[in-house]
């Protein structure tokens, strides 16, 4: 028990992997969004042309994803984290340079096969073999980092557009990355604790033999797709990644709003700010009270944040559409946390990890184009109030939807 106490070598690994991840994933997602209007001005071009960067970013992703477990397993860890974080790095030190929208895109390319290495799946992979006990704990604080640093750094970056220009603004982010993440990767990662004579954090011996003794016979294809929880599941996940990249939008939405330049990043801090607290508390709600009843509550909160907006965009008051734009951020954390917890009562743990894991690589394609069709959406309707009036109609389809999936658990119809 005192080794487990002076066990902090996980620890400081979750932190790094962290870092690594708010420099690098957060900057080149969440923060990118803060330079897309005046990335489309310079390259003559509409803002939702410009956001099929987000599109060629996540297919790229979704490409990678299948082959960024065994890349971890084999590669030198430190290495691929260091030549990872430089490719980030490098790439938004090119973009004030660029002439050509398409060089835009192929750059995206580059990021995304980097930040592959740095998303949910790889993350998970990582602390999962540092840590025996709380390693949900470790993930979400690991994100948690994420949050703050993103918090931090946009309305940082709102002003310092102000000040000095996006080109500058854009070279200063970059710089940001390589120092965070290029020393976290060479002192702070590796694949497990194996690979440095250690053991996991909270490791008992015991415990490991009887998990690896236990084994899951996993649902047929056949099975699976013949379930209608499966379906009820795959349109939900699908229909959330709309609402779900509102985040990213802010800064495009505060300049349409007519706020000076600070507000769109004020709204992402108010969200990232949220998005601390808001992950344990979604999960939490879940365990205690059922994954769909508590579902239904935050889904709820969402349809009310969206009302928010649209008076806050009618009325031109900044200081609402921050607050609202922190409420609303329990969408983003629905999409993470909420789903899973839904997603796990209504498979079941035969049926949890092959379903899921289809449903998620089939919504992660059509999200990649989630961002596009909200921007086209502002653009065609004249402003930002139509985009949330369709999320507040697809909230509540979800919300029919977790109603109905609620009395169809898979394991209810197999048994």
């Amino acid at each position: 028990m005192n080794n487990q106490k002076r066990n902090i070598r996980p620890w400081v690994v979750m932190c790094c992997i962290g870092l690594i991840s708010a420099a690098c994933l957060g900057s080149s997602m969440v923060l990118m969004g803060s330079f897309l209007a005046p990335l489309s001005q310079a390259l003559h071009t509409q803002v939702s042309t410009l956001s099929y960067y987000y599109t060629v970013l996540v297919l790229t992703m979704a490409v990678m994803t299948p082959n960024v477990p065994k890349i971890l397993a084999k590669v030198n860890n430190r290495l691929l984290y260091v030549v990872a974080s430089l490719a980030v790095a490098v790439s938004l030190i090119m973009m004030p340079h660029f002439t050509n929208i398409w060089l835009f895109f192929i750059i995206a390319i580059i990021i995304g096969i980097a930040i592959s290495f740095m998303s949910f799946t790889p993350v998970g992979i990582l602390l999962d073999n540092w840590f025996a006990e709380k390693a949900g704990f470790a993930v979400g604080l690991c994100w948690a980092i994420t949050s703050v640093f993103q918090g931090i750094m946009s309305p940082i970056l709102s002003v310092l557009i102000e000040k000095v220009g996006w080109q500058s603004s854009l070279t200063i982010l970059a710089m940001i990355v390589a120092v965070l993440s290029v020393p976290c990767a060479l002192f702070g990662v590796n694949f497990s604790p194996e690979k440095e004579g250690r053991k996991p954090y909270g490791f008992n011996e015991q415990a490991a033999q009887n998990d690896a003794a236990e084994t899951v016979k996993p649902v047929s294809n056949h099975e699976l797709f013949k379930s209608a929880t499966f379906w009820l599941l795959l349109v939900i996940v699908i229909l959330l990644q709309f609402p779900a990249v509102l985040n990213q939008m802010f800064p495009t939405y505060a300049v349409s709003a007519g706020f000076d330049g600070a507000a769109g990043g004020f709204m992402v801090t108010s969200a990232m700010l949220f998005d601390i607290f808001l992950n344990p508390l979604v999960g939490s709600t879940c365990d205690k009270y059922g994954a769909e009843k508590a579902s239904l509550a935050w889904l709820l909160l969402a349809v009310i944040s969206y009302a928010l907006l649209i008076i806050a965009t009618n009325t031109r008051s900044a200081g609402l559409a921050i607050f609202s734009a922190g409420i609303n951020d329990v969408f983003y954390v629905y999409l993470g946390t909420g789903i899973t917890t839904i997603a796990t009562a209504a498979l079941g743990r035969r049926a949890f990890a092959k379903g899921f894991s289809y449903i998620n690589s089939i919504a992660f394609l059509i999200g990649a184009f989630a961002m596009p069709v909200n921007n086209l959406i502002a653009e065609k309707m004249g402003g930002f109030v139509a985009v949330y009036i369709f999320f507040a109609i697809i909230t509540v389809v979800i919300m029919a939807l977790v109603a109905v999936i609620a009395k169809n658990h898979f394991d209810q119809s197999h048994s």
